[in-house]
C-alpha cells in the first residue's frame, strides 16, 4: 500500500484526530485525554498509556452545551464539552483537565454538575490538574503536590508504580516531540513551509502522540528543505487559540506568509523543553509551572517582551490580533502590545470578538486586506 507523502500525512493526523487513540484502545492501551498544553504529557506517556489532545470542532452542533452552560462560554470550550458529555471521548479511561484559565476551571466544575444532572449519560472519569503559573516559591511547591497526586492517579489507572527511569524516557520521548517542531518552525521562519501547514503539526503532535507527532515533523521538515522561500508579507497571528486552520488558510490564500504565531495552540506550545538533567518530577514542575503558556500569565510585562522578541526574531512585517467571541482576558493585554508595535513602525490589525461557529469571513479577509496594504516598500 503507498504511503501518502509527509504532508498529507500530517494533514490527515490533523484532521483525524482520535484515529491514534481509537488504535491504541484496540490494542489494550489505555487512553487519557487531555485539554490544552499545560497538562503534563510526560506522566500520562510514563505511565504507559496513550495521551489524547482534546479539541473542539466549529462545524459540530452543541445542543447538550446551549443547555447547560452559560452563554459566554467560550465556543471551543462548548464544543469539546459537547464532545465530552456527547461520547466523542469515550475511547478514554480519563480525561485530564489543567486549571490553565478560567474557562478550563469552569468548564471541570460544569462536567462534575452534568454527571449529577445525568447520570445516565457516560463519559469518562474527569480529574482537575489544579495548575498554577505565578512565578513564586510557594506557587511551585503547590504545582510539585499537584504533579505527584496526579502521577498517583496515572498511577492507578496503570496498575503499576511509575518509576524514576519511566519518567526519564516519558520527558525524553515529549522532548523529542518538541524538538522536531522547533526544527520546523525553523523551517516556517524561512518561509519554506506555510503557517497553516505548522499549525496542523502543533496540533497532530497532540492528535497522533509524541513519537507519532515527531515522525511526522521530521518527515515533512525533510521535504520543506528542498522547498523554495515563499514570498509575501510576514505575519504574526496573535490571540486567542486556533483548534483548526481555516482562519491561517484564509490569511495565506490573500499572499501572505504567517512566519509566526503567538498562541496557546501555536508555537509557544513548544517553545521550551523539560530540564533532563534534573530529578524529574521537579523537571515537570518548573516547567508546567514556569513555562505552560497561558491566556493569562503574571507579570505580564515579561510575556509583552517575550512577543516583541519572536516579532523581531521572525522578522514580522504585520500582527493579527484575533479575539475570540467572549474574550475578556486578552483585550486587556493589547494596548500595549499594540504600543509597542507601533513604536517600530509594524501595522497590526485588531480582529475583535470572533464568532467561533460562524465567523464573518469577508470580514476577516477585507481587514487582512487592508493589512497587507500596508506592507512597507
Amino acid at each position: 500500500m503507498t504511503q501518502p507523502e509527509p504532508l498529507s500525512a500530517m494533514r490527515q493526523a490533523y484532521q483525524e484526530r482520535t484515529l491514534g487513540a481509537t488504535r491504541a484502545r484496540e490494542k489494550g492501551v489505555p487512553v487519557v485525554a487531555y485539554l490544552g498544553n499545560a497538562t503534563p504529557v510526560e506522566l500520562i506517556v510514563a505511565a504507559g498509556a496513550f495521551p489524547l489532545l482534546m479539541s473542539g470542532d466549529p462545524g459540530e452542533a452543541t445542543p447538550l452545551a446551549e443547555q447547560f452552560l452559560d452563554d459566554d462560554f467560550d465556543g471551543d470550550l462548548k464544543s469539546v464539552y459537547q464532545r465530552i458529555v456527547g461520547g466523542y471521548y469515550n475511547m478514554a479511561d480519563l480525561i485530564v483537565i489543567p486549571r490553565s484559565s478560567n474557562g478550563h476551571l469552569y468548564l471541570y466544575y460544569f462536567l462534575l454538575e452534568t454527571r449529577r444532572m445525568l447520570p445516565d449519560q457516560p463519559f469518562p472519569e474527569v480529574v482537575l490538574f489544579d495548575v498554577l503559573n505565578t512565578p513564586y516559591w510557594s506557587t511551585g511547591q503547590y504545582v510539585f503536590k499537584r504533579m505527584v497526586a496526579l502521577k498517583a492517579r496515572l498511577e492507578k489507572l496503570g496498575g503499576r508504580a511509575i518509576g524514576e527511569a519511566e519518567l526519564r524516557d516519558a520527558i525524553a520521548t515529549v522532548n523529542r516531540s518538541r524538538a522536531a517542531l522547533q526544527d520546523l518552525n525553523a523551517a516556517r521562519r524561512e518561509g519554506r513551509i506555510q503557517g497553516a501547514d505548522m499549525l496542523a503539526a502543533t496540533g497532530a503532535a497532540g492528535f497522533a502522540g509524541p513519537v507519532a507527532g515527531a515522525a511526522l515533523a521530521r518527515a515533512v521538515l525533510a521535504q520543506a528543505s528542498s522547498q523554495a522561500p515563499g514570498a509575501g508579507m510576514r505575519l504574526m497571528v496573535k490571540g486567542a487559540p486556533h483548534d483548526n486552520a481555516a482562519f491561517y488558510e484564509l490569511v495565506e490564500a490573500l499572499g501572505a506568509v504567517i512566519v509566526a504565531d503567538d498562541h496557546v495552540s501555536g508555537e509557544r506550545s513548544f517553545e521550551h523543553l523539560v530540564d533532563e538533567g534534573i530529578e524529574p518530577i521537579a523537571a515537570l514542575t518548573q516547567h508546567y509551572h514556569l513555562h505552560a503558556p497561558g491566556i493569562r500569565s503574571f507579570p505580564q510585562a515579561t510575556q509583552d517582551r517575550r512577543f516583541i522578541e519572536i516579532v523581531e526574531q521572525a522578522r514580522v512585517e504585520g500582527v493579527v490580533f484575533f479575539h475570540d467571541e467572549f474574550d475578556d482576558t486578552l483585550g486587556w493585554d493589547y494596548p500595549e502590545q499594540k504600543r509597542l508595535l507601533d513604536e517600530r513602525g509594524i501595522p497590526s490589525v485588531f480582529l475583535q470578538q470572533q464568532s467561533y461557529r460562524a465567523p464573518d469571513r469577508a470580514a476577516q479577509e477585507a481587514a487582512i486586506r487592508a493589512l497587507l496594504e500596508r506592507k512597507a516598500p
